[in-house]
């Protein structure tokens, strides 16, 4: 069994955070029944129990901290059909039903505030953009373009944007994601699933009334909603399935060298801070995970009687046979292909930023950048483990003196590693601390 690093301690500021989400919502609510149409009440029960259908139907684990939901494509649909006070309704009670008995109330409080701003927000901006409130009366396809599309082409782009931010923000408080690295991660991960949501909303809007279906266009609706979930659904088990292959393969190193196991979290967890640090983009940084957890995959092919001695009692001969469990690793993971952009990266991480290192001899940017996160966060465990245990994690005033410390001490040896990447360390470090250098960081020394 491994142990898991610790998760960051949410901030002090997310209380503060969600009060200020929920007092957003109210606000919003009242301002909207106050200036915003009068919805009629039968849409509102129809579209209100989509939503809460759409809800329970979620798959909440497509990617990492990301899940998929069909409830914007309500929410777009009525703030069109009901107006905004319409579509803060359909928002607020949709969360309200959660299959998830794990979920504690501050998160369904905050789901459901924030699933009313984003429909308030889609129905003021289709309302600001002129959106026709006289559904029944469009025909021909210009009025149809300029007076429904264009709007919830807007209102779609206005709530894609409100779910990011929103998100972005309880992240970072809650696990200290950086702000923009999740709200890019947000933005490229659902942006073109947006796409999709406005055109389905918009044929939704199209059957209800000028096509002149009426309600029964919900039950039209919900043919291309189902079989987007089940696309999503899909898409999800492929990504389970590969991180299934990666504990698989973990196992097995952990089979022959049982510390490595806690290894690979600890520095998974690093140079996932590291490369949200320097900006690297999702898939980026899920390709410096994956190195990282496999980043001694190699050592199943190096003999167990020179893994389990010092380093300092082997011979050089005995050295380079270790240090080509890079190769080797790269080699073991050939053909997988999910895992082929991380090959680079394990097989390059001995490389040196002055073209000293090994296999290649690559120079600077030559060098992946996976291989130079991956360098760098392996020599901070590596140097944490010899100081022994929570001997580099302080906490208070000399926590920051300790981070630059290990910092410092890696840009000893000038030219071994990339400077960005040491400064995006330095940056993950006093953001974090040394949680994910210090568990279990025994097994080293």
């Amino acid at each position: 069994m491994t142990t898991r690093p610790e998760q960051p301690a949410p901030s002090r500021w997310l209380p503060v955070y969600i009060a200020g989400v929920v007092g957003a919502a109210v606000l919003l609510g009242v301002l909207s029944w106050t200036w915003g149409r009068r919805p009629d009440l039968a849409p509102l029960l129809l579209l209100a129990a989509m939503g809460v259908l759409s809800f329970q139907l979620r798959e909440p684990t497509v990617t990492s901290r990301i899940g998929f939901s069909f409830l914007s494509i309500i929410l777009l649909a009525s703030g069109a059909i009901l107006g905004p006070f319409g579509a803060w309704c359909v928002g607020l009670v949709s969360p309200v039903i959660d299959r998830d008995r794990k979920v504690h109330w501050f998160q369904r409080l905050f789901n459901a505030a924030m699933m009313a701003i984003i429909g308030v927000a889609g129905g003021w901006a289709y309302a600001l953009s002129h959106g026709s409130e006289n559904l029944a009366g469009l025909s021909g396809l210009p009025s149809i373009a300029t007076e429904l599309g264009l709007p919830l082409l807007i209102a779609d782009i206005v709530q894609c944007l409100t779910n990011a931010l929103l998100l972005a923000g309880v992240i970072h408080l809650y696990q200290g994601v950086p702000f923009l690295v999740f709200l890019r991660r947000v933005l490229v991960s659902s942006g073109v699933a947006y796409v999709g949501y406005g055109a389905i909303g918009f044929l939704f809007v199209i059957v209800w009334f000028p096509a002149g279906l009426g309600p029964f266009s919900a039950v039209l609706i919900l043919a291309p909603l189902l079989a987007a979930r089940w696309a999503f659904i899909q898409f999800g088990d492929e990504l389970r399935s590969h991180e299934r292959t990666v504990d698989t393969l973990v196992t097995a190193l952990a089979t022959k060298e049982p510390a490595a196991a806690d290894r690979s979290l600890r520095v998974a967890r690093l140079a996932e801070w590291v490369a949200e640090e320097m900006g690297l983009g999702p898939s980026q940084i899920g390709t410096v995970r994956y190195a990282a957890m496999l980043h001694e995959i190699g050592h199943l092919g190096v003999p167990t009687r020179l893994l389990r001695r010092p380093r300092a009692s082997l011979t050089a001969s005995e050295r380079r046979v270790v240090d080509r469990h890079c190769v080797l690793g790269a080699r073991m993971i050939e053909g997988i292909d999910f895992l082929e952009p991380a090959r680079s990266g394990i097989r390059h991480q001995g490389e040196r930023f002055d073209g000293r290192g090994t296999p290649d001899g690559l120079v600077g940017p030559a060098i992946p950048v996976v291989a130079r996160v991956l360098a760098v966060v392996v020599a901070t465990d590596d140097l944490t483990a010899q100081r022994g245990p929570g001997a580099g994690a302080p906490t208070g005033h000399g926590a920051h003196a300790a981070h630059g410390g290990v910092v410092d001490e890696l840009s000893r040896d000038p030219g071994r590693f990339d400077p960005a990447v040491l400064l995006a360390l330095r940056a993950a470090l006093d953001k974090h601390g040394l949680a994910a250098a210090t568990v279990g960081a025994a097994d080293r020394a």
